[in-house]
């Protein structure tokens, strides 16, 4: 970014264009958004890379936090709550832009593919996208969109499968990879929606997505636990967010759900005998 820090990996004293010096506090708390129907699957408290790609680095802004799912029936939905603006998916800071990659997923329990291959799903939210090259360009140039065929930066938004992902993050902090899409194939049938909001949380501004849609569209197996990876940064790569989930079955919901019941029912009979 137009903020400057002296790299370690460099002999010389040499300034390099990347992260912004200043720090802030940790994560902001989670947004009143997630209420008891979403699970936490991620919390991005010790994210770290040589202290460079760290929580709070550059600043709330720049910031991802948590990552969240909920299942209902075979509609999977999965929230992202970051600093960074979700809601145009660009920020500014100075006279530069940056921009929100697309959410990674992968289904099959291995995310272990060289520079994000391993996440054979996106979620592309359908807005503009540039890899860390424009930060230093006006907001309308051409320079360094990520898109899949339309020349726009901007695709349709939904959900893909045989993705191949643009790494375009700054130089030192590839540990961010996968950034965003730059090939997939949108999967029909998915019934996929999305919504956007922002709050304040614990004193800072945070932005949420989510995303919904059928795991009929998959093929995967619904009578047992889904595995569910999920990975998320900004052009820039100043900080990252993965997580991992074992989503159980509708039907084991139920039983989670009556088990909870059946225990406060006990309790309450024992306090009255």
């Amino acid at each position: 970014m137009s903020y400057h820090h002296q790299s370690k990996y460099l002999l010389s004293a040499i300034v390099l264009l990347g992260a912004p010096l200043f720090s802030s506090p940790l994560n902001a708390a989670p947004l009143s958004v997630w209420d008891s129907s979403w699970t936490q699957f991620a919390n991005d408290d010790g994210y770290t890379s040589n202290g460079y790609v760290n929580p709070g680095w550059g600043g709330q802004a720049f910031d991802a936090e948590y990552l969240y799912y909920k299942r209902t029936g075979n509609t999977l939905s999965i929230g992202l709550q970051t600093g960074f603006d979700l809601s145009d998916g660009r920020q500014q800071y100075g006279s530069d832009w940056y921009f929100a990659g697309d959410l990674a997923l992968s289904f099959d329990g291995d995310t272990s593919g060289s520079g994000g291959s391993g996440y054979e799903y996106g979620v592309d939210f359908g807005l503009l996208t540039k890899d860390y090259s424009a930060h230093h360009k006006a907001l309308g140039d051409a320079t360094g969109r990520v898109d899949m065929g339309s020349g726009t930066g901007i695709d349709p938004a939904g959900l893909y499968r045989n993705v191949g992902w643009n790494n375009g993050v700054y130089s030192h902090f590839h540990v961010s990879d996968p950034f965003a899409m730059d090939a997939g194939t949108l999967v029909t049938g998915a019934g996929f929606s999305q919504s956007t909001g922002s709050g304040m949380a614990g004193g800072e501004t945070s932005y949420y997505r989510s995303v919904s849609f059928n795991l009929t569209a998959l093929g995967l197996d619904l009578t047992q636990p889904i595995d569910l990876d999920a990975h998320w940064t900004m052009s820039c790569g100043n900080d990252a967010i993965d997580g991992h989930a074992s989503v159980p079955e509708p039907g084991a919901l139920i039983l989670m759900a009556s088990g909870l019941f059946g225990l406060v029912g006990i309790r309450r009979l024992r306090r009255k005998a």
